[in-house]
């Protein structure tokens, strides 16, 4: 997968013709460390700048379109690293009256019918192969739409990411969501430049999309999101900008109902490093806003965050969220590809599992379980040591789903979901 990303905020400069939007951005890997070459031909991206107005009765992932959006047509070629793209906004506009939202997306991937419903947006059939067997453009590869807001003729600072999360059943061949199949509407604020903290990478929205399209199908989501009581708390490592443990708070009261459970309490607490705290923070409050009008199943599930060091971790020393409460899962995705991290990040799960043993030995339970769903793409032959370091500290583990991952000019991937477990009466 590659994504668009915005080497700068963009700037609106004024014209004889009026506003004219000024953009430069990229499209890269992940990780930032290759370019997008598309051997098969140039790659056709449009600009779109969309007039809003709110709509107080809608979620705020859901914008109603003003106008006609203002667009622009930009080439991508082999061998490029950066593109400068100009979109002339409505003629006659002062730069102060500008207000809309600006969304990159490859050409190709956004259907027309789509974007009434979030311009610029990946949608659950683009990244799931059984999903896109009808779609010779996606069988190439995904490139991640970008988009960011303009209030009052100021350019937002960060760039986001729209995830239209549909469902349908994991076995079903092909076949697009239909209008009325959209599900969830997520939107997720990064960090705009090179640097790679602070974005979302391959594993998270693989896993995402894939939690959301299984929950049509009770045996799917049972086997990767299994809930046995009703209360579920969950623990997300390693959180960056929350796409993981964000949209497991979404579908979560959906997910047990699909299993035949009502849940009373659910927590989903995300964790990481003191700089990832501002970023996942303001992405629990859009998800708050969003999912309060359209809450189902009775519930709405407290989202929160942490700051949480592996290396205060692996020693036992967790913040008060972390320490009081009994989390049935613990998930985390693309954590893998520093190895210099892996003793730590073990050492973290093993600390977690004494500290649930603790907490169950204190209630006469001697059979403490801790089950970890970790999602990665393996991108060096070294992150396997992250599997020795958990044979040394007695975890098991397999793998749940392996999801290939088409990528434009280059070779597949494989997003691996895994389920990594300790204690309990097995062991």
């Amino acid at each position: 997968m590659h994504y668009i990303r915005l080497l700068r905020p963009a700037k609106i400069q004024s014209s004889l013709g009026g506003p004219v939007l000024d953009l430069l951005f990229t499209i890269t890997t992940d990780l930032g460390d290759s370019f997008l070459y598309p051997e098969d031909g140039p790659l056709e991206l449009t600009v779109a700048a969309v007039e809003l107005a709110a709509n107080r009765d809608e979620p705020p992932a859901v914008v109603r379109q003003v106008n006609q959006p203002c667009r622009c047509t930009c080439i991508w070629k082999a061998g490029m690293r950066v593109l400068d793209a100009k979109v002339r906004l409505r003629p006659g506009s002062r730069i102060e009256n500008v207000n809309c939202r600006v969304a990159i997306f490859a050409t190709q991937q956004q259907q027309p019918s789509k974007q009434s419903i979030s311009l610029g947006a990946l949608y659950t059939g683009d990244v799931l192969p059984w999903r896109v067997v009808a779609n010779e453009t996606l069988k190439r590869g995904v490139v991640m739409p970008a988009a960011f807001d303009v209030v009052s003729g100021v350019c937002a600072p960060v760039a986001e990411r729209t995830l239209a999360l549909g469902k349908g059943h994991t076995s079903r061949e092909g076949g697009e969501e239909e209008d009325g199949d959209i599900g969830l509407i997520m939107q997720f604020q990064e960090d705009i430049g090179e640097s790679i903290a602070r974005h979302i990478w391959d594993a998270g929205v693989v896993t995402s999309a894939y939690l959301a399209d299984a929950c049509s199908s009770t045996q799917s989501i049972r086997a990767i999101l299994p809930v046995e009581n009703d209360n579920f708390n969950v623990l997300e490592l390693g959180s960056g900008v929350g796409i993981l443990g964000i949209t497991i708070a979404s579908i979560l009261p959906e997910a047990a109902a699909v299993q035949g459970k009502l849940l009373t309490s659910a927590t989903v607490l995300l964790t990481d490093l003191a700089e990832a705290e501002e970023r996942a923070r303001l992405n629990i409050s859009k998800a708050d806003a969003a999912l309060a009008p359209s809450c189902k199943c009775g519930l709405k599930v407290n989202i929160d965050y942490e700051n949480l060091d592996w290396d205060e971790g692996r020693e036992g020393r967790f913040g008060p969220l972390t320490t009081t409460t009994l989390w049935d899962l613990v998930v985390l995705s693309d954590c893998t590809y520093n190895v210099d991290s892996l003793p730590s990040l073990v050492g973290t799960l093993s600390a977690l599992h004494a500290t649930k043993q603790r907490h169950c030995r204190a209630q006469n339970d001697y059979y403490a379980k801790s089950s970890v769903l970790l999602a990665t793409k393996l991108r060096h032959s070294s992150e396997r040591e992250l599997f020795a370091l958990l044979d040394e500290e007695d975890w098991r583990y397999r793998v749940l789903k392996e999801i290939p991952l088409p990528n434009i000019g280059g070779e597949d991937e494989v997003v691996q979901i895994y389920l990594i477990e300790k204690g309990g009466r097995g062991g």
